[in-house]
C-alpha cells in the first residue's frame, strides 16, 4: 500500500492513547503523555516531526549544535533540524519513511518519535531555560 494522508489519518486514529486532528496536508498526533508529532505524506516519503524548543531559548547555539551533531545517533530512528516557524526558528525532532512502508513501521516511527522528544530535552536540558520543559 501507499500511504496518502487519509489512509495514514484511518491509522493513527485506530491507534490506542492517541488524538489525531487533520490540519490540511497534515496530520496532528497527540499521545497521552502530552506530546505533540505532525506528519506529512509526500510523494516518496512519510515526514514526522515533534518541536522541541524554540532557538531563542538556547544560550549557546554554537555549542548546543555541536553536542547535538556529536549526540544525536544516540537516539535511535530521529533526527534533529532547526525550522522556521511562524517567523521563528524552532528545533525540532524528526523521522522520515518511505510512502510504501509498512502499518507497523509508521506506528513504530511515530512511538519512537514521540519517546525520543523526552530523550533529547533530556540530553540537552543544559542547554536552554524554559519552565516546564525537562
Amino acid at each position: 500500500m501507499t500511504w496518502n494522508h487519509e489512509n495514514l489519518r484511518q491509522l493513527a486514529e485506530n491507534h490506542t492513547g492517541w488524538v489525531v486532528e487533520s490540519e490540511g496536508d497534515c496530520l496532528s498526533i497527540s499521545n497521552d503523555e502530552g506530546v505533540d508529532a505532525f506528519v506529512y505524506v509526500g510523494e516518496k516519503q512519510i515526514v514526522v516531526e515533534s518541536i522541541l524548543f524554540p532557538v531563542s531559548q538556547v544560550a549557546d547555539v554554537a555549542a548546543l549544535n555541536e553536542m547535538v551533531l556529536q549526540t544525536h545517533q544516540l537516539v535511535p530512528l530521529t533526527a534533529i533540524a532547526i525550522k522556521n516557524i511562524g517567523g521563528e526558528s524552532y528545533y525540532v525532532a524528526f523521522g522520515a519513511l518511505s510512502v510504501s512502508s509498512k502499518d507497523e513501521v509508521v506506528i513504530e516511527e511515530v512511538e519512537t518519535l514521540f519517546s525520543n522528544v523526552g530523550d533529547f530535552l533530556d540530553l540537552y536540558a543544559d542547554h536552554f531555560e524554559m519552565e516546564g520543559v525537562a
